[in-house]
């Protein structure tokens, strides 16, 4: 079957124009011939065939300035006019495809049938050839083979002769004899010759998605009675397809009218497009008015008649406004809610609630997940409002696992969460329910404990907090502290004991305020024997028992004892440097009751002498005495009245 095609006016171009339908080059295979001279002086050298029986050829800008002739094609090849574009094949190459019903038989260098080729297939909604006819016109036989392997009905289309037809796309570029050299005659630009046209083919609806490979033309008859007419196609250049779309805009009808409307926006096809609306009366607009509530088809069909149906419901609208709420609409999970309808400017006469199935105007629901509920009321006139609440639940965190701990007494405690979760937060409180947030986070680092105390967290997530774990930390107790008793007591020692602490893992013991070391009884005794006490009016003993860390250490237990009086006791050095210790020198004992004692520096000379009990400090005649070994002589009364004298050195160290 045959599509007859006539070539398109000028108006029809025109039209076309308007809607902003742009033909673009296609690039193509398949020319058989160069028909256009582009450079030099020699016609014949530069082309391969003249294009009527006398040899008539086309000229580029460039042949014509080089043989100083007017007019000419474009050097490019680009021939645009208007929304059309054609590019022809390279001019040192073949460039037309020539054509006749004779082929080589009768007519030189044609072909009655010829295939151009497209070197990119592609889907077009226009198809456009440019092309002429010499000798009269010609009628052809255009096919479109498609990637898919089909192909379309052959159509039958005719173009007139290169000068003096009608309606041509381009004019005026003039033509000369193929000879090797000039004078060139420039021909027909007094009359607008020679002429070139179009052929402007939409493919078949049904076939317009398709891509096209290649294009078919077959000579079929010709203009003149010895069928020496020839065809010459220079491009190709298409509009490519795109497929309807269709946007809509629907209004309502309100319940009972006909005030609804539907509006729709199409894009793509063939411009222009025009609107058929399946209403009575048909409407042709792309907005179909005074609709009552129905289901509406509108059939948009573009300029190559391709139509495209659309279609779109208007539903019945009450004058009664419907709310759907919830309160709240964010919960937890495992948590209620209450939903509401409220409807405004009237009253319902029944409500549905899906899901579920509930038709009271409000209900409580416990959700396990977000779930969207649809409200759909009627109203006194059975008309259908709907809206839709959505609830949102937020899974409640699991309680948090926190391990107790253990501390030393007025230290910190490092609190962390063992499941940590995220993006759950963690909030840490003093109380197992309200209260001011302690702390944020899955660490939580507590102020100095010195008794028992308990922290509370709690996992968020959104607004649902899991319940509050308690968690306890206590300080470690300490040791019992040691209950001291002095025992043995003479006059050079002291024998102190105590009781044994539960759990002590051993004991340390500080002599009147020395370091603390192992009692002499061993580091797990119970016991500690001070000795070389010499005039001493009282010793003092700190015991501290051991726990198993540090800060489980017993407080000091406490004793002191005096020693028994004993002998007279002379240091035989003292370091008189003012910290209090040993600063004096002069005998000890605890039945002194007087003395007479005199000192003398090396030299034999008496430096010091006294019956005072308190002794020299190291100075003569107030300048202090240098280090050294000194003499001295003391004559001491005990209290039983009897006397006793002394002599010996003494060191003196700074």
């Amino acid at each position: 079957m045959k599509r007859v095609l006539i070539v398109a006016s000028m108006l029809v171009i025109c039209a076309c124009r308007l809607y902003a339908q742009t033909y673009t080059p296609i690039a193509v295979t398949g020319f058989n011939n160069d028909g256009v001279a582009e450079t030099g002086v020699n016609a014949q050298a530069v082309t391969t065939t003249g294009l009527d029986i006398q040899q008539k050829i086309l000229y580029t800008f460039d042949f014509a300035a080089a043989n100083g002739l007017q007019a000419g094609i474009p050097n490019d090849g680009l021939f645009t006019t208007g929304l059309r574009t054609y590019q022809m094949n390279d001019y040192t190459a073949n460039n037309v495809l020539y054509m006749s019903k004779l082929g080589n038989v009768g007519v030189a260098n044609t072909v009655s049938t010829g295939t151009l080729t497209f070197t990119t297939p592609g889907a077009y909604s226009k198809i456009s050839l440019l092309c002429f006819s010499t000798e009269q016109g010609s009628t052809l036989g255009i096919t479109f083979n498609y990637t898919d392997g089909t192909t379309s009905a052959q159509i039958v289309a005719s173009i007139l002769d290169w000068f003096g037809g009608i309606n041509p796309v381009f004019d005026s570029y003039g033509r000369i004899q193929r000879m090797p050299a000039g004078p060139y005659n420039v021909e027909g630009l007094s009359s607008n010759d020679p002429r070139i046209y179009s052929i402007d083919i939409a493919p078949a609806c049904e076939n317009q998605s398709k891509e096209i490979a290649s294009i078919t033309i077959e000579y079929l008859t010709s203009g003149t009675f010895n069928n020496v007419s020839r065809a010459v196609f220079l491009a190709v250049s298409g509009q490519a397809y795109v497929p309807v779309t269709v946007t809509s805009d629907v209004t309502k009808a309100t319940c009972g009218n006909s005030d609804g409307s539907i509006s729709i926006t199409a894009t793509g096809g063939a411009f222009p497009l025009t609107y058929s609306w399946n209403t009575t009366p048909v409407q042709t607009t792309e907005t179909a008015t005074d609709l009552p509530a129905g289901s509406y088809t509108c059939t948009v069909t573009d300029a190559n008649g391709c139509p495209s149906d659309f279609a779109a419901d208007i539903s019945e609208e009450s004058m009664i406004l419907l709310k759907a709420l919830a309160k709240p609409d964010n919960i937890c999970s495992g948590t209620t809610t209450k939903l509401y309808a409220i409807p405004t400017g009237g009253s319902m006469r029944s409500y549905t609630w899906e899901p579920g199935n509930v038709t009271d105007s409000s209900f409580t629901v416990t959700p396990d997940t977000t779930t969207t509920f649809k409200l759909t009321a009627e109203d006194q006139n059975g008309c259908h409002v709907i809206d839709s609440i959505k609830i949102t639940v937020t899974k409640k965190p699991a309680a948090p696992l926190v391990s107790a701990q253990s501390i030393c007494p007025d230290s910190t405690a490092v609190l962390k969460i063992d499941n940590a979760t995220t993006p759950f937060t963690y909030k840490w409180y003093t109380y197992p329910s309200g209260g001011d947030v302690e702390g944020q986070g899955a660490i939580y680092t507590t102020p100095a404990v010195s008794t028992e105390s308990t922290w509370y967290v709690e996992a968020v997530n959104g607004p649902c907090s899991s319940d509050r774990t308690a968690v306890t930390v206590t300080p470690f107790e300490r040791a019992i502290t040691p209950v001291v008793k002095a025992g043995n007591i003479t006059a050079s020692g002291v024998t102190f004991t105590w009781d044994p602490v539960p759990g002590a893992t051993g004991y340390i013991v500080s002599v009147d305020g020395g370091a603390y070391i192992t009692p002499s009884s061993g580091n797990t005794g119970t016991s500690h024997v001070v000795t070389g006490i010499t005039n001493q009016e009282s010793i003092s003993i700190k015991v501290i028992a051991l726990g198993p860390i540090s800060c489980q250490n017993s407080l000091p237990g406490l004793a002191a004892a005096k020693p028994k009086p004993g002998e007279i006791f002379i240091p035989n050095a003292f370091t008189p440097n003012g910290d209090g210790k040993n600063d004096y020198f002069k005998p000890e004992g605890t039945t002194i009751s007087a003395i007479d004692m005199k000192v003398f520096n090396q030299w034999g000379e008496l430096i010091y002498q006294t019956n005072q009990l308190t002794g020299w400090n190291g100075t003569y005649n107030g300048k202090l005495q240098p280090t050294g070994v000194y003499t001295y002589t003391v004559r001491i009364t005990l209290n039983n009245k009897t006397e006793l004298t002394r002599k010996g050195a003494i060191n003196l160290l700074r």
